[in-house]
């Protein structure tokens, strides 16, 4: 669960460090974009194989190193061989991945409503805005590319502080309660 969160903090940071550049550079070429992605994920990719290799073997196999840093490593291959199509493509996966963001903080809306919190219908709240802004973005109703670069940039970096934010949130939430059942057990 704490690889999950600390993925999720990791992509959040990501997605808010994109949305600015976007925002501040939107003549930015989708070519750079796909050209930067996929040098990144191959970099990562290369770190998660190492990381494998490089672990005790009883770690390792609790992992999914090798298999996360292969993917990462053949689909930023794939970006650098075939920018094109992944240029035709960004568009969608820009609006998925505010759609995907969406339903995690719709789920974690849910949550802080388990925890007790009473600011769970915010994070509802903002997390049906952010799916349907992905859905807006796929629909692609924008007269030029700079301003569906800016408008999916500022989205993803309020989504990115947001998740962020949540993320803390729920964190408080979860250290609170397992204080509430401590003192309960004794």
């Amino acid at each position: 669960m704490k690889k999950l969160e600390n993925g999720l903090s990791v992509g959040s940071i990501i997605m808010a460090v994109l949305g600015l550049i976007l925002l501040i550079f939107p003549s930015i070429t989708n070519k750079v974009i796909v050209f930067v992605i996929g040098i990144a994920l191959i970099i990562y990719g290369a770190y998660r194989v190492i990381r494998y290799l490089r672990r005790e073997i009883t770690v390792a196999v609790t992992e999914y190193d090798i298999s996360v840093g292969l993917i990462c490593i053949v689909t930023g291959l794939f970006m650098l061989a075939y920018s094109r199509v992944v240029i035709g493509i960004l568009p969608f996966l820009f609006g998925l991945s505010l759609i995907f963001g969406g339903a995690i903080s719709i789920q974690s809306s849910f949550d802080m409503k388990r925890f007790g919190s009473m600011r769970w219908m915010y994070n509802l709240l903002t997390g049906i805005a952010f799916a349907v802004v992905g859905v807006v973005a796929l629909k692609n109703p924008f007269a030029s590319a700079a301003v569906l670069t800016r408008f999916v940039g500022a989205m993803m970096l309020v989504e990115g502080i947001y998740m962020c934010a949540a993320g803390v949130a729920i964190e408080r939430l979860r250290k609170a309660f397992r204080g509430d059942d401590i003192v309960d057990e004794q």
